[in-house]
């Protein structure tokens, strides 16, 4: 009974970091937008700045001094 716990608690947290997503052509079509955006917005922001990116726009993180 004890060793039921632990075992649970290391499937619940394994469930929660992993996700299924639906694939049809409108999904992939979308991704690959999603990704040229991506790549689009890390050459503008730099690595680490971006804040959002959509299929059709993306935003950088505010530079705000420390």
């Amino acid at each position: 009974m004890k060793k039921i716990f632990p075992t649970l608690g290391i499937l619940l947290v394994a469930s929660s970091l992993s996700a299924c997503i639906s694939v049809s052509e409108s999904n992939m079509e979308s991704g690959k937008q999603i990704a040229i955006m991506s790549q689009q917005a890390i050459a503008t922001c730099g690595q680490g700045n971006v804040d959002k990116v959509t299929t059709n726009c993306f935003s950088c993180k505010s530079q705000v001094a420390k």
